[in-house]
């Protein structure tokens, strides 16, 4: 059963951000912890989009984060939460599906920042997902 039937395309996307905190933190496979987010049985039962951001950020989850590294001024990537890594990775990764228009996935990530960060976060990650659309 798919538990996540009439959720909308933002609290799915708050599963996603959580499944991939929870791979930064643990260390484990984004699959196992998408499965776990979602609340499903397998990984088949993810909604493919979210299939094709984990494909993406897998294969690439290095290459995007030497590329926001890049506009970090005051930190380097690895001293930021695992809650604005998690974000940033997620964003970066729908821009480059393109299934969604940059400046909502920029929207979507300032207010998941808003939510889950400190008072702060939202500004550099609004600043730093800018830099990477208009590059």
């Amino acid at each position: 059963m798919l538990k996540y039937l009439g959720m909308t395309r933002h609290e799915l996307r708050k599963r996603m951000m959580f499944a991939i905190y929870q791979h930064r933190l643990l260390k484990e496979e984004l699959k196992k912890m998408m499965i776990n987010s979602f609340e499903v049985d397998t990984y088949e039962a993810i909604d493919p989009y979210y299939q094709k951001i984990e494909a993406v950020l897998c294969q690439k989850e290095d290459a995007y984060i030497e590329m926001i590294s890049k506009h970090l001024v005051r930190w380097k990537f690895g001293r930021l939460s695992y809650v604005d890594q998690a974000i940033l990775l997620l964003a970066t990764a729908e821009m480059e599906v393109k299934e969604n228009e940059d400046a909502i996935i920029i929207n979507e990530a300032i207010e998941l920042a808003k939510t889950f960060c400190d008072d702060v976060s939202f500004k550099y990650i609004n600043g730093v997902l800018d830099n990477l659309w208009q590059a």
